[in-house]
This record gives C-alpha cells, structure tokens and sequence, in this order.
C-alpha cells in the first residue's frame, strides 16, 4: 500500500491508537512498580513495525523509558533512606541487597548504577 493512500493513513492511526494505550498502561505498572527489577522490566516497550517511522510512537516509546527512569530514582532515594536510617549492625547486609538490587539496571537504565552509587556514598559521608 502506498503512503498516500487514506486507508493506510486510518490503519497508521489506528496502530497509534492502540499503542498510545498500551504506553498508557505501561506507564501505570511502572508507577506502581516496587522493585528496581520490575522497572527495568516494564522499561521495554516495542514499537509495531508499522509505526517505526513515526515520530508519536517515539515520543510515546521516550515518555515509558522517562516515567521508568523516575520512578528507579525514587526507588533507589526511598533504598538510600532506609539504608541512612538503618542500624549500624545492620547497615553492610543493607548495602549489599542494595547493589544485589542496582545490578538489575541494565540497559536504558544502566547509567543509574553509578549515579545510586554516588548518592550511597554521599550518605555515607554525611553520617
């Protein structure tokens, strides 16, 4: 079929449609993700072949890996709380399910291994 053709165009639409909800409910799992694990997974959303070229299903493929990448920052912030707040005796078994946790970003999240990190460390020092 050709570009051009209005019945191309309304199954273009169509595909966009049903992408843009999936998007929509990727994006309410990632909201109520507890688990680095589960972000990291629900981060992968494909794109139909049909919408390759086009620039909304990209967008809307950008704004999941964002809400993914916001919701691991507050996860590993809400993990660095509970580590500062920790007992002393209890804080390096914490520290390493911490990093257990972090080795899961992989991928589009995997620049958010070293930024936890520098925010563990942070905290360290500041005690």
């Amino acid at each position: 079929m050709n570009r051009a053709d209005p019945a191309e165009q309304a199954l273009i639409r169509l595909e966009l449609r049903r992408f843009m909800s999936r998007c929509d409910t990727q994006e309410g799992l990632i909201q109520r993700a507890d688990s680095l694990r589960e972000v990291a997974r629900l981060i992968t959303i494909p794109i139909p072949y049909k919408l390759s070229n086009e620039y909304d299903a990209r967008d809307l493929q950008r704004k999941v890996a964002q809400m993914a990448e916001q919701r691991a920052r507050e996860l590993i912030a809400e993990q660095v709380d509970t580590f500062i707040r920790g007992e002393p005796g209890f804080r390096d078994k914490m520290r390493s399910k911490m990093r257990d946790d972090w080795s899961n970003l992989t991928g589009a999240l995997g620049h958010l291994r070293t930024w936890a990190q520098n925010r563990l460390n942070v905290a360290e020092q500041n005690q």
